[in-house]
């Protein structure tokens, strides 16, 4: 029988912490009573409330290095979509905004782009894999993004053509979802 040492001893109780560690980490995680985390950044997705004060207000470069206001904007109803090109939700969601934008500004409705955290290669890559038209701006450090409340993207606010803020939509719209939400914030324009 081979003598027990310092080096076999530590093994062992290295191995048993471990061993107690995982087994502690499972039972934890199905017990009922531990905590659930919810996957994501934004835990509600579809309409919630606006995150942003009426007023709040965006001065933001575009890719020719124009600025570009929210006032530019004045008079029209307006969808404001924050993404970037590295978010999954956003990329799935691009060809649904493109073609919404064709469709619906034939009807008076902007839209404009925010590319939140993003460089400017992958931002113009995206806009040419997916035929997007509308004005794109470039909130390279976040700074707007904050000011509206923004914690995830994709993130949409919808604005009437006075400058407040209709609601917003947390999360990727599909085609039938984006078209009843302009049909709705075209209805609370007219009001």
């Amino acid at each position: 029988m081979q003598p027990i040492n310092i080096r076999n001893i530590s093994v062992i109780a290295t191995f048993l912490f471990f061993i107690s560690f995982f087994v502690f980490l499972i039972f934890g995680t199905i017990s009922d009573k531990a905590p659930k985390i919810q996957n994501g950044v934004n835990t509600t997705m579809g309409e919630v409330s606006v995150s942003a004060p009426n007023g709040t207000k965006f001065e933001v470069i575009n890719l020719n290095g124009q600025t570009i206001k929210l006032d530019d904007f004045a008079g029209k109803p307006l969808v404001i979509d924050f993404w970037s090109s590295w978010c999954g939700p956003c990329i799935k969601e691009a060809k649904v905004l493109s073609d919404g934008y064709k469709e619906w500004n034939f009807r008076g409705v902007e839209f404009v782009g925010i590319a939140i955290w993003d460089e400017i290669d992958s931002i113009e890559n995206f806009i040419k894999n997916n035929d997007i038209q509308y004005e794109i701006l470039i909130d390279k450090e976040g700074y707007t993004a904050v000011n509206f409340g923004v914690i995830a993207v994709p993130e949409k606010f919808f604005v009437k053509s006075d400058g407040t803020f209709a609601f917003k939509i947390n999360g990727p719209l599909d085609t039938k979802s984006l078209d009843d939400y302009i049909a709705r914030l075209l209805e609370e324009d007219k009001r």
